[in-house]
């Protein structure tokens, strides 16, 4: 494609010709011809625009310099080298109902600039550089030369996903991988280990924060007590004690909390369309019968949404349930461990979505020895100094509407056995007053 009068000032007659063709030859290539990849310098190819939008972009900002293969405009593939095996390999169309699509915008919402609806400076939530922009071309990159189903990067994550539901041991997956690459066409960029594929997958991993916490439960050792070596109300140290030797022994921590964050996880959700639009379903989907399909029939919903008015105007606002019980990860001859997952639910989301395995969202994980009993509001200070900022507001991109916005959250539900209830509400639940509604 003629791409000089990209170069001409912006403002002539002949650039803004050259643009009105560009937009009309693209449109061919366009899922949805009314709405087209806006390859603007403020955009990048993350927005689709109607025809008057696009034109104004192109007007007004211009090209992004680093778009130089118009692949999702209609371009013709051209052969690129493949860093890994130094030899040429065919970039090709990304279809979008491909899993090549899926793996190319899962490197974008993770890494790329997001626009201003102002056509201001952008928000980044990661920055973008020349680091990130190499992990975008690698995930184009097709599993061998001339395959146009998998890149490199849906291949691993389907692999990884594979040993994940069938249990495959460590060895095991390395011995696979081997054999597997080497049935595969020659330069095919395949893993060949389990560490391969965990580097690879680390770029998309949000972590999770290794908080200290006192072997009695009394404290974590964040805040105010983030660098005391021992327990302000039990005076234990933080680090490991030798039972025989009595010796501390430091470096080796007594007792961990794993707290995942949830508001970068949000943020992730919200970056695409599709789950952004999911998140709003709640809204428009109202029973009409006066029966109950799912939470938002609920009265505790209405009273919601009838105290705070302001929360529920906006229906991008996050409704959760938290679950949490004590389980036994090792062995079911001991009966001595149990550690306690904490859970959040996302009442937002279709009922056919909304307690799907992959929309459980860990939150912490309290380790064991024993369970925590009343004690758990120790542990899940994290989470909820994270629900405080939720109820005040954190501003968000929602990429379904393309656009800044402040998001809030508020917790309706627990949803744990009787034991449980009494340990996360603090009431008793057992003796003579054990009902926790009359008392």
């Amino acid at each position: 494609m003629d791409k000089s009068w990209i170069s001409w000032d912006k403002n002539s007659s002949e650039y803004q010709e050259k643009a009105k063709e560009f937009i009309f030859n693209s449109k061919k290539y366009a899922r949805n011809p009314d709405l087209v990849r806006c390859p603007c310098i403020i955009c990048q190819n993350r927005s689709t625009q109607t025809d008057e939008v696009l034109l104004l972009h192109l007007v007004k900002y211009g090209f992004d310099p680093m778009y130089k293969d118009w692949v999702g405009h209609g371009e013709p593939t051209r052969p690129t080298r493949s860093a890994r095996t130094n030899s040429f390999v065919e970039v090709p169309h990304i279809d979008e109902d491909s899993e090549m699509h899926d793996a190319h915008h899962m490197y974008e919402d993770t890494y790329f600039q997001l626009p201003r609806p102002d056509g201001g400076e952008t928000s980044t939530f990661t920055n973008l550089d020349d680091f990130y922009r190499n992990k975008v071309l690698e995930a184009e990159v097709p599993l061998y030369p001339g395959c146009t189903k998998y890149t490199k990067l849906s291949a691993t994550l389907n692999l990884y996903k594979l040993k994940a539901d069938s249990g495959l041991s460590n060895v095991g997956f390395d011995n696979f991988l081997k054999e597997f690459k080497n049935m595969l066409p020659k330069g095919n960029t395949c893993p060949d280990s389990l560490y391969t594929v965990k580097k690879t997958l680390k770029d998309f991993d949000l972590g999770y924060e290794k908080i200290h916490t006192c072997i009695n439960d009394c404290c974590l050792f964040r805040g105010d007590n983030l660098n005391l070596q021992k327990c302000p109300e039990c005076q234990a140290s933080r680090w490991k004690v030798n039972p025989r030797t009595k010796k501390i022994e430091e470096g080796t921590l007594a007792k961990v909390l794993r707290y995942f964050p949830i508001i970068p996880r949000l943020q992730r959700m919200f970056l695409s369309s599709t789950i952004g639009e999911q998140l709003t379903w709640h809204s428009s989907h109202h029973s009409q019968d006066g029966m109950m399909r799912h939470p938002v029939d609920s009265v505790q919903w209405s009273f919601i949404d009838k105290k705070w008015a302001a929360f529920a105007s906006d229906p991008r606002n996050l409704r959760f349930g938290l679950a949490t019980d004590g389980f036994n990860p090792f062995s079911e001859k001991s009966t001595k461990h149990s550690t306690w997952p904490v859970i959040l639910v996302i009442y937002n989301l279709p009922p056919n979505v909304c307690m799907s395995s992959e929309n459980l969202m860990l939150s912490l994980l309290i380790p064991g020895p024993r369970q925590p009993g009343n004690d758990i509001d120790v542990y899940l200070q994290p989470l909820r100094d994270d629900l405080v900022k939720l109820w005040n507001g954190v501003e968000m991109y929602d990429a379904y509407s393309k656009a800044m916005f402040n998001l809030r959250a508020i917790l309706l539900w627990t949803i744990n056995d009787f034991p449980a209830y009494g340990n996360l509400s603090g009431l008793a639940v057992k003796g003579e007053f054990g009902c926790p509604v009359c008392g």
